[in-house]
């Protein structure tokens, strides 16, 4: 108790500090000041602004809330209003209390009850009734009642009918015999396996009854938006989804899952990493083998055996790298998406809407932060980092978008479908029951000794006893949560049920299957105890029973599709078109090319940026050669340090003095490219050495240490226009400017065919002095 109290008020003294407060302490703030000194006075004055108060949901009140109500509008002649159903309080995780309800019916001067259901198929709704009105309490609760509904005349005169039936109410029975273990209990696993492809084979025979116009709502045929298929949780959403996309049923998931658990969310942060580290080879493997560039490894292993593609790839990402310091997060991914066709890569897959949502609510998301943060890219990466931390606190606003309204079969969490309708519900994973409390878990529940206050037990020594309370809760909870799932039905509705692991303590088995004496000291283990003694024959009876129930039209039907002969997968949505024939001419000879190219041989070779990949050596004094090389000559040499060189000459001020900041930016770029700090004083004096040097020998004073950074530009890229230009041409340019002296292999490997267009390529910098420009 000392700890919670501490941690109080430590964090109510730092939020005081940062001046900062969230939902709760404004409504506890707004407690402590109707209950302390001046309260009365308080509530007068909001009594006189506002006569009367109306709460609407109030059954997911909690007790400060209606603390508030209470001590404000529960007298001085004030009326408050409380417009709640109890049977549909289901939002517990997020602070609701139905025992503040419950605390509420006790207290107020009327109660009156709305019996009318303008909603749903009156066959249906009789049904319901016969399935909650099966046992009492209904809710577990006395204080929660179950009122029989009437359907209201006059309702809507188009229903639901199959093959001229209209089977508003499908008790699902699965056969044990048929997927149990040897205990007789069929496992979670299996059920997971073989009831979202069972589902998926009933939505696909409604389906296709609705293309024959065998199924029909009123006139119209059913379609695949007319169906809902209700879980507990995202995952079994996930599990029918990829049922129904094996059978080519269309699907939309509505699900809660925050975007930064989605993978897309991993591939994201691989592939800004690697455009942030465009030198970091490892880094930018784990990028190509992303969904979203789409490289296998096998395939990354030969690229990086390939040094020109390989170099290709670095150079693409060190031109989003720039493109990302220039113009900003936003307009670089968007030509990432566009050139490596990202999109168009993904939708190839069975869930590529989801993906391509994903990828373009991540997107504008992180736009969002890097504008509203002020973060370059090392801060947007680290900001995505924590995103995805599961621990991190989440926003509603990050939650998963809908990636298609189309017309698609719906997949919703019972919790996200309250207050919706559809016309057909399916119901396939409700009988869960509740779970098992271990030993070591806290526990949390109303102890009704105590007038339903909130305990929260850590290890008592009536441990047994709270949590039997605690599971019964549970248990009321799951009540509701069918109640409000078989209730978004409008004409239909499919329940699943039989003997599975843990259903012996789930809401169908109360219903059905309820203990004889419900005031035991532990109602979940009497039900779960009475459950084990009932047959599968007697499962199934019981289960029929309710067929017998006045007015009730349940269907009962064991084993549904198991046989797989009444279901045939829908057919693709192909069209066939005839391909249209290619008249034109295609000139040949136009291209864009580069020297690079020309030298290969491969003239559709994309060219980058020029980074000393490859060295020409000329002939060397035989006794140099046989000196050791010391200092700068000594570094080492190959592609990574022409980049090396090319990167710290690209960030260096060449105006800026010999010191601190210039060690500082060599130091980095010497660990960016895996160099040891040795070199750092040989480095910094071959650059002072190179910007002192005079460019012109008739000025000492015209050198690189005078040109200022806002004059001048690195690696510009050009394109040069070509007329025809066969190789011989360009063999006679070169040897005349002497050239073919001194490069004769290099000229010979001119073999080019004969092209016209642009030659493109890159300068290292353009700069200006005293108003000329050089290269």
């Amino acid at each position: 108790m000392k700890l919670f109290e501490e941690v109080g008020e430590a964090l109510s003294k730092r939020k005081i500090e940062r001046n900062v407060q969230t939902f709760d302490d404004l409504l506890l703030k707004l407690q402590a000041a109707l209950e302390g000194k001046g309260g009365e006075d308080l509530a007068n004055a909001i009594r006189r602004k506002y006569r009367a108060a109306l709460i609407d949901e109030f059954q997911d009140t909690d007790p400060v809330q209606y603390a508030i109500f209470q001590s404000i509008f529960g007298t001085g002649g004030s009326v408050l209003f409380l417009v709640g159903d109890p049977k549909q309080s289901i939002y517990g995780f997020r602070g609701a209390d139905i025992f503040a309800y419950m605390e509420a019916v006790d207290k107020v001067d009327a109660r009156y009850t709305l019996t009318e259901n303008w909603r749903s198929d009156p066959e249906l709704i009789q049904s319901i009734n016969a399935l909650f009105g099966n046992v009492k309490p209904a809710f577990v609760y006395e204080k929660i009642p179950f009122e029989p509904a009437k359907a209201a005349g006059g309702g809507e005169k188009d229903l639901l009918k199959i093959e001229g039936e209209k089977e508003p109410f499908t008790l699902w029975f699965t056969d044990a015999e048929k997927w149990a273990a040897e205990n007789g209990v069929i496992g979670k696993g299996v059920a997971q396996a073989q009831l979202p492809g069972l589902v998926a084979e009933e939505i696909t025979r409604l389906m296709n009854l609705g293309k024959q116009k065998k199924a029909l709502i009123g006139d119209r045929p059913l379609r695949a938006n007319d169906i809902a298929v209700l879980v507990r949780r995202n995952r079994e959403a996930l599990l029918v989804q990829r049922a129904l996309s094996e059978r080519n049923v269309p699907s939309v998931l509505y699900s809660t899952q925050n975007l930064f658990d989605s993978h897309e969310a991993l591939e994201m942060e691989r592939v800004l990493a690697a455009v942030a580290e465009p030198n970091a080879e490892s880094v930018i493997k784990a990028a190509l083998t992303t969904g979203m560039l789409g490289i296998a490894g096998e395939e990354v292993e030969r690229l990086t055996l390939d040094e020109a593609r390989w170099e290709n790839w670095l150079v693409r990402f060190r031109e989003y790298q720039e493109r990302w310091r220039e113009e900003g997060f936003f307009r670089m991914f968007r030509f990432f998406l566009k050139d490596e066709k990202v999109l168009t890569r993904l939708m190839a897959f069975a869930n590529g809407e989801r993906r391509n949502t994903n990828i373009l609510h991540l997107m504008e998301v992180l736009h969002q932060a890097s504008v509203e943060r002020k973060l370059n890219m090392t801060g947007l990466l680290k900001w995505l980092s924590e995103q995805r931390d599961p621990d991190a606190p989440r926003s509603n606003e990050h939650q998963l978008r809908l990636e298609s309204d189309e017309n698609a079969v719906k997949l919703v969490t019972i919790h996200k479908s309250k207050g919706l309708e559809y016309p057909i519900v399916f119901c396939p994973f409700s009988w869960e029951g509740v779970r098992s409390k271990k030993d070591a878990s806290p526990l949390l529940f109303h102890n009704p000794q105590k007038r339903m206050e909130v305990i929260f037990d850590l290890g008592s020594d009536e441990r047994e006893a709270h949590k039997a309370m605690a599971e019964k809760e549970e248990l009321a909870e799951n009540l509701r949560l069918l109640y409000v799932a078989l209730t978004r039905a409008k004409y239909r509705a499919y329940l699943v049920w039989g003997r599975f692991r843990d259903a012996e303590t789930s809401a169908p088995a109360y219903l059905l299957h309820s203990p004889p004496s419900k005031d035991s000291n532990n109602l979940v283990e009497a039900l779960a105890e009475n459950f084990r003694k009932v047959s599968d024959k007697e499962l199934l009876s019981r289960a029929r029973s309710l067929m017998k129930k006045p007015a009730a039209t349940v269907e009962v039907i064991k084993g549904l599709g198991e046989d797989g002969s009444r279901f045939s997968p829908l057919p693709e949505q192909m069209q066939i078109h005839p391909p249209k024939r290619f008249a034109g001419q295609i000139d040949r000879q136009w291209k864009i090319s580069s020297f690079s190219a020309l030298v290969s041989g491969n003239v559709h070779a994309e060219e980058g940026t020029d980074y000393d990949a490859a060295t020409w050596v000329g002939p060397e004094d035989p006794l140099r050669m046989l000196e050791e090389p010391a200092g700068i000559f000594a570094f080492p040499k190959g592609a990574r340090a022409g980049t090396f060189f090319h990167d710290v000459f690209e960030h260096l001020d060449f105006c800026s003095p010999v010191g601190p900041s210039r060690e500082e930016l060599v130091k980095e770029k010497l660990a960016q490219y895996g160099y040891d700090l040795f070199w750092l004083e040989s480095v910094c004096g071959m650059l002072d050495k190179v910007l002192r040097v005079p460019l012109d020998p008739e000025r000492h004073d015209f050198c690189l240490s005078r040109v200022r950074m806002e004059d001048r530009l690195n690696e510009v890229e050009f394109y040069f226009p070509l007329k025809a230009l066969p190789p011989e041409t360009l063999r006679k340019i070169l040897a005349r400017g002497g050239l073919g002296q001194e490069i004769p292999e290099r000229i010979e490997r001119l073999n080019f065919s004969p092209l016209r267009g642009f030659l493109k390529g890159f300068m290292d910098m353009v700069f200006k002095f005293e108003d000329r420009y050089y290269l």
